[in-house]
Parts: structure tokens; C-alpha cells; sequence
């Protein structure tokens, strides 16, 4: 999954433009116990498990847990700008017989 996120953390402050890796889902998925695939969906403490991710790879001083970054910023917005994974990731090869 690739989603392209803008979180602002307080209002009136710059936002911030991310997108999940590979490297974030499945932190996401240990971390939460969560699969992509489980159907459940996906929600707000989702986007910001992985907001919280990615800006702690950027800078670590940011809290330890999503759970307490978002405690810190209560009014945060995280939108979704985009779902950039591919639909078709594997590519048919071609075969002896084609």
C-alpha cells in the first residue's frame, strides 16, 4: 500500500506531505496487530499510526507512540490526498509458448 497523506499537527501550522512504504505497513501491522488484509478497514488511528511513522523516522524526538503524539495534538488533521499502490503489481511474463 502507498497512501499519500498532508498532516497538519496543530491548526494554522505548515502541513506535511507523506506516503506509506513498505517499511510503514508493516510496522503498522506488528505494531497494531492489524493486516492489510484482514478486511476490516481502515481509520483514523490507521493514518495516524502511519503518520506518526514515517515523522519519527524524519525526526525521532517526536513521541514514542502514535497513541501519545496524538494525546499532545488533539486537533491534527490528516488527509488523504491520494491511493498511489499499484492495482496489477505483478506483470505477466512472457512464456515459450507466447
Amino acid at each position: 500500500m502507498k497512501i499519500k497523506m498532508k498532516v497538519t499537527v496543530t491548526p494554522g501550522s505548515e502541513p506535511v506531505e507523506v506516503a506509506t512504504n513498505l517499511f510503514v505497513i508493516a510496522e503498522w501491522e506488528r505494531t497494531e496487530r492489524r493486516k492489510v488484509t484482514d478486511g476490516i478497514g481502515i481509520g483514523l488511528s490507521d493514518m495516524v499510526c502511519w503518520a506518526h511513522t514515517i515523522l519519527k523516522l524524519i525526526n525521532p524526538s517526536m513521541p514514542a507512540t502514535w497513541r501519545e503524539w496524538l494525546e499532545k495534538n488533539p486537533d491534527m488533521n490528516i488527509e488523504v490526498l491520494g491511493d498511489e499502490t499499484d492495482p496489477n503489481p505483478t506483470h505477466a511474463a512472457p512464456t515459450a509458448a507466447s
